[in-house]
């Protein structure tokens, strides 16, 4: 049962393109992308979510919000618009879509209780300069990377070790416990599709591609 695993930029044009052309090419029975409910709906309507969190919290949401928006600005891409364009493509050919992701809430939620409060301090001690274009050592510079086009996977695995380095708990929350739960949905839906064409993150690739050859 093929699955064919599509790394994407959620701010890269490059990556709607890759996107069209893999399903087109593929033609899967299912396609499953890197989204869950709340984040789907909160896309769709470009709404971002009113939850109340405590003043540091809300901090460090708002700024990895905005750096996003600033870098979804210099491309022109709304921030997910290749994800978007997959769901769209299957409620208009029929073709099943998935949502394969964990609640975002949840993701959250986990996040801020992994940091800790000094975790949470260091991170905003990086998000700030970001935001203006200040780099920090020890990061992977923006400047490296063509922003219209998904990075390549040397790349990709510069920065994860990197932000495995500096940041083992956001690490462990966005990255490891999310492709653990992209896998398992992938498996699930491996029963009842022969052909899936999955749409995540380039720096969930590798990760999920792991774990769906363990055994």
């Amino acid at each position: 049962m093929p699955v064919y695993i599509i790394g994407t930029s959620h701010i890269a044009r490059e990556s709607v393109e890759k996107v069209k052309e893999a399903i087109k090419e593929k033609k899967p029975e299912c396609i499953a992308v890197e989204l869950d409910y709340n984040r789907y709906y909160a896309m769709l309507y470009k709404q971002r979510g009113e939850v109340k969190l405590p003043f540091l919290q809300k901090t460090i949401l708002t700024l990895m919000q905005k750096l996003q928006e600033n870098l979804s600005k210099q491309t022109n891409i709304f921030p997910g618009t290749e994800m978007m364009a997959a769901v769209e493509f299957a409620t208009m050919n029929g073709v099943r879509c998935a949502f394969i992701d964990q609640d975002i809430n949840y993701t959250v939620s986990r996040l801020m209780k992994k940091l800790g409060f000094f975790g949470k301090l260091k991170l905003l001690v990086y998000l700030i300069p970001a935001l203006v274009g200040v780099p920090i050592k020890g990061v992977t510079m923006l400047a490296e990377i063509d922003l219209n086009k998904v990075p390549d996977e040397k790349l990709i695995e510069r920065a994860l070790t990197e932000l495995k380095r500096e940041f083992p708990a956001i690490y462990e929350v966005l990255i490891e416990e999310r492709n653990r739960h992209m896998a398992r949905n992938i498996r699930k839906l491996q029963e009842q599709f022969s052909t899936i064409v999955v749409v995540v993150g380039a720096g969930h690739v590798n990760g999920i591609t792991r774990l769906l050859k363990e055994k």
